[in-house]
């Protein structure tokens, strides 16, 4: 009965922590924090100023990127990297997910506490 009981506490346990693991693209996030963050704020910050929609305008067009950084030479910088440019699907798709209205909200975990600027 004992071991009955374990194994099921034990089942419960694995599952739930399976759960509460992270939901988001963790590579993506530190691409976005290492490209964005000296001027925007942290990942899911700058997810939030907009909805998915407009993300996904942004992305469309590589001009409209180009032309809202036109004053900043570190968002251009990073917009012209190598890694930007090879990643760009993958942070577009997180900046959507956790975009305004996404219904997500993320919290302090082991990747993100406060604003780094």
């Amino acid at each position: 009965m004992n071991k009955l009981l374990l194994t099921t506490l034990l089942i419960g346990s694995v599952v739930t922590l399976s759960n509460a693991a992270e939901k988001y693209d963790t590579k993506a996030f530190r691409i976005i924090t290492k490209l964005c963050t000296p001027c925007h704020g942290t990942p899911f910050y700058m997810a939030k100023q907009v909805d998915g929609d407009d993300w996904e305008f942004f992305f469309k067009k590589e001009k409209t990127m180009l032309k809202i950084h036109k004053g900043e030479p570190k968002g251009l910088t990073s917009l012209k990297s190598s890694l930007f440019k090879s990643k760009k699907k993958r942070i577009k798709k997180f900046l959507v997910n956790n975009s305004k209205y996404s219904g997500k909200v993320h919290g302090c975990d082991a990747n993100f506490c406060g604003t780094h600027h």
